[in-house]
């Protein structure tokens, strides 16, 4: 976690002083509503596995660092942004036919997108965008005849809408929409290592501020 966070500081570092007067900082809070399955090892009283699904909500809150008009395709301006989050799962309860399981997870993840406006006003902006990132989560499940605490690694990727205001001169506030998807994810090793397997998909509603970098 420490090395994506020193990751982080260095890019913001050198892409702004790089980029100051066309670069962003952004700050955002957001909303998640997720959909999970999982694929879970019985326990010792009885072998194979169990199936769970769950519906769940999240919160999260995230850094982001931008570049506008970064590149062109055709005549057509993208923005480029990195961005660095949180989501902390509520505690929710997955259940299958061996009952309900008490699950949290946590999550730390990072994002490279493209947005290009589709709509704009004298002060607004709708920008349609979309990214691949990696993923970092940590489960904590409980159930009958189990009680483990476990990790994973996983790509992911969104697609989103947001809307943009002008509110000073550098100052800009977002809100947006994004559908967000995780590939089925298989734990390595033995049974005592929590979910074998793991995917998930969901809507996240987010409000945010940028704000100009530079001159």
């Amino acid at each position: 976690m420490r090395l994506i966070y020193s990751v982080f500081a260095a890019l913001l570092l050198s892409v702004v002083s790089a980029t100051a007067g066309s670069s962003y900082l952004a700050f955002s809070l957001g909303a998640s509503f997720e959909h999970h399955k999982f694929d879970v090892w019985n326990g010792p009283a009885t072998p194979g596995r169990r199936a769970l699904t769950a519906s769940a909500r999240s919160s999260d809150f995230a850094v982001a660092l931008g570049r506008r008009d970064a590149f062109h395709i055709g005549k057509r301006p993208y923005d480029l942004e990195f961005e660095l989050f949180e989501r902390q799962n509520s505690h929710f309860t997955a259940i299958g036919p061996a009952g309900n399981h008490p699950t949290a997870i946590r999550t730390t993840s990072v994002l490279l997108s493209a947005w290009t406006p589709i709509a704009h006003g004298d002060k607004w902006t709708l920008k349609a965008g979309a990214g691949v990132g990696a993923r970092h989560s940590i489960f904590r499940m409980r159930g009958p005849g189990i009680a483990f605490t476990t990790d994973d690694r996983a790509p992911y990727a969104m697609l989103g809408l947001r809307y943009i205001k002008n509110v000073g001169q550098r100052t800009r506030v977002f809100t947006e929409i994004r559908a967000h998807t995780r590939p089925p994810i298989y734990s390595a090793g033995g049974p005592m290592q929590g979910p074998l397997e793991h995917n998930s998909a969901g809507i996240t509603l987010r409000m945010g501020l940028q704000i100009t970098l530079g001159k």
